[in-house]
C-alpha cells in the first residue's frame, strides 16, 4: 500500500515537472518550438511600445545633417561670387576707350603715371569737366562769328558758303541742346558718357569725344543698313506711290510704318509719333536741298570724311567704299537733282525723297 502511494506521488511529481517545462518559456531561443515563435513576436511590440517614439530619431538625424550641409553651402557660394572679380561691362569698356582715345589725341591730359585709382579717377573727372566747359563756351563764342556772317550776307557781300551754312545749322542744333546738357553736367556729370552711348542725340556737337563720334556714326550707318533689310517692302510700296515717277510727296508717308522706315534710312531718330517723324524728315530734306545747292555752287573737292557725312545724310550707303566711289555716288546724286527746282518747295523735297528711297527699294 505504501509502495503504491509512493509510486503515484513520484509519477505526479514528474508529470508536474514536465508540465512546467512546457508552460514556462525558456530564455534560450533555440529550445523554443517553432509554433511558439509568432506568439512571442506578436507580444513583443505590445510590451515594447514605449521605445516607439525613438524610431523617428534615425530619420530626423539625416534631415538635420542635410539642412546643416545645405546651410553651409549657401555661404560658400556667396563668398565665391564675392571673391571672383566680375568682368567689366561693355559700357565701362567703351567709356574707358573713349577717355583713353581722347588722351592719346591730346584732347584730355592723361593722369600721372604714379597716380593711384582715386587720383586717376579724380583727374579724369576734372579733365572731362574742362572738356565740356570748353565745348559749351565754344557754342556761345560762335554766336559772334555767325553774326558777322549774317551781317555780310545782308550787306550784299560774298555769298554764303557751304561750310558757313553747315556751321549755322550746327549752331542752331547745339543751342537747342546746350541748356538740358548744362543741367545734366552740373547735377550728374558722370552720366554724360552714358548719354553718349545710349542717347547721343542729346549731346552738343562740341561736347563729343572723337571715339564717341566714330561710334555714333557707325551705329547710324548700321541702323540704316538694318532698316534697309527690315523695311524693304515699305520702300517698295513707297516707290509705287511716286506721283509722277521720280517724285515722292510727303503725303505718301501715310503708309503704315513708312515714317519710321524713312527716319531709319536717313539716320534720324525714330522716337515719338508719326507726326514728329514726318517733321524730322521734312527738316532733313530741306537741309539737303539747301546743301545740294551749295555743293553745286562751291564745286569744292570734299575730303573722305565730308563725303561720307554728305552721303549718309542722303541715305546712301558708304560701307567699304574708296574715296573715288564715294565721290561717284555724290556726283550721281547731284546730277539727278540738277534739273529739279532750286527753291525749297514740295517738288524739291519730293524729288530727293524719291532718290533716297530708290536706292533701298
Amino acid at each position: 500500500m505504501l509502495r503504491t502511494l509512493g509510486r503515484d506521488a513520484t509519477r505526479r511529481h514528474s508529470s508536474l515537472i514536465l508540465l512546467r517545462s512546457y508552460t514556462t518559456p525558456s530564455t534560450t531561443p533555440s529550445k523554443l518550438p517553432s509554433s511558439h515563435i509568432p506568439l512571442a513576436n506578436t507580444k513583443k511590440p505590445k510590451v515594447n511600445l514605449h521605445p516607439a517614439p525613438i524610431k523617428p530619431k534615425p530619420s530626423h538625424t539625416p534631415t538635420t545633417t542635410t539642412t546643416t550641409t545645405s546651410s553651409t553651402k549657401i555661404p560658400r557660394s556667396f563668398s565665391t561670387e564675392k571673391t571672383v572679380p566680375q568682368p567689366p561691362s561693355k559700357v565701362a569698356e567703351e567709356i574707358k576707350h573713349d577717355v583713353h582715345d581722347a588722351e592719346v589725341h591730346g584732347i584730355l591730359t592723361p593722369p600721372p603715371a604714379d597716380a593711384n585709382w582715386a587720383k586717376r579717377t579724380l583727374h579724369q573727372a576734372i579733365q572731362l569737366f574742362k572738356f565740356y566747359y570748353r565745348g559749351v563756351k565754344l557754342i556761345f563764342s560762335r554766336r559772334k562769328q555767325i553774326t558777322i556772317i549774317n551781317a555780310r550776307i545782308k550787306a550784299g557781300g560774298t555769298p554764303l558758303t557751304r561750310s558757313e551754312f553747315r556751321l549755322i545749322e550746327t549752331q542752331k542744333d547745339d543751342i537747342n541742346k546746350v541748356v538740358p546738357f548744362l543741367i545734366i553736367a552740373l547735377i550728374l556729370e558722370e552720366v554724360i558718357p552714358l548719354i553718349a552711348i545710349y542717347a547721343p542725340f542729346m549731346l552738343p556737337s562740341t561736347c563729343i569725344l572723337p571715339a564717341q563720334r566714330e561710334r555714333i556714326e557707325a551705329k547710324r550707318a548700321d541702323k540704316a543698313q538694318l532698316f534697309a533689310s527690315q523695311y524693304h517692302s515699305i520702300y517698295t510700296a513707297l516707290r509705287r506711290a511716286e506721283q509722277p515717277p521720280g517724285f515722292l510727296p510727303l503725303s505718301a508717308l501715310s503708309i503704315a510704318s513708312a515714317p519710321t522706315a524713312v527716319c531709319g534710312l536717313l539716320g534720324l531718330s525714330t522716337i515719338g509719333i508719326d507726326f514728329l517723324r514726318i517733321r524730322r524728315i521734312r527738316h532733313r530734306l530741306e537741309f539737303i536741298t539747301r546743301d545740294d545747292q551749295l555743293l553745286l555752287q562751291d564745286n569744292k573737292q570734299l575730303s573722305q570724311r565730308e563725303l561720307i557725312e554728305a552721303l549718309e545724310e542722303r541715305g546712301i550707303a558708304t560701307a567699304n567704299l574708296a574715296q573715288k566711289d564715294l565721290h561717284a555716288r555724290l556726283s550721281w546724286w547731284l546730277d539727278a537733282i540738277k534739273d529739279s527746282s532750286s527753291e525749297i518747295d514740295d517738288n524739291a523735297l519730293a524729288r530727293r525723297l524719291a532718290l533716297a528711297i530708290s536706292l533701298r527699294a
